[in-house]
């Protein structure tokens, strides 16, 4: 735990609350990371299976519920990339993220999507398109700018309607930075995260 904190944060948190919280957002990212991989890639790559679900007894791990019932940071960040229809960002190539639609209905989705940087409300990327069913659609794409630490809010609506991010930049990050992000992003109702 200690290694990824320090990998995403730079960190090493002195107190046991910004422990726990950083050690949450290090394992909410790395899930959804790997589900929205998976996700993007269909049919290359075609599933993923995780599971604890929840803890046993008091510990670290990477169960998304608690031993006490409270969801941990993950839960939500995981049932949002997990909707039937999500549009999430790929890792960037070529200097460009992908903005694709990941439809695992039977009908086509046509949606509209928007993505917003959180820090500035600059809109930057917006387009009407259709998630074809059953499979994921590239609808566009937006530059990757390596030195510039954003979190991105993807929006869509139309034929299903959810909301995602995507943390963009280099890390390390501030901690106190992504607190703050997580805090005003609406991806998730704060009531389920009372360690922020």
């Amino acid at each position: 735990m200690h290694k990824q904190i320090l990998e995403l944060f730079d960190r090493d948190p002195d107190n046991l609350e910004d422990f726990a919280f950083a050690s949450q957002a290090v394992q909410a990212e790395a899930k959804k990371f790997f589900i929205e991989r998976f996700r993007t890639g269909k049919w290359r790559r075609t599933g993923i299976l995780w599971w604890n679900v929840m803890d046993g007894w008091p510990q670290f791990s990477d169960a998304v519920v608690d031993y006490y019932f409270n969801k941990k940071i993950a839960y939500s960040l995981i049932k949002n990339v997990q909707a039937d229809v999500c549009v999430s960002m790929s890792e960037p190539e070529d200097w460009n993220h992908a903005v694709v639609i990941c439809n695992d209905t039977r009908q086509d989705a046509a949606l509209s999507v928007k993505i917003t940087d959180l820090d500035t409300g600059e809109i930057v990327f917006a387009s009407q398109a259709t998630g074809k069913a059953d499979s994921s659609t590239t609808i566009g794409s937006i530059p990757y700018p390596r030195h510039r630490q954003r979190f991105l809010i993807i929006q869509w609506e139309g034929g299903a309607q959810g909301r995602n991010h995507y943390l963009s930049g280099e890390p390390p990050f501030s901690l106190e930075t992504y607190r703050r992000w997580l805090q005003i992003s609406g991806i998730f109702r704060r009531e389920q995260l009372e360690i922020i």
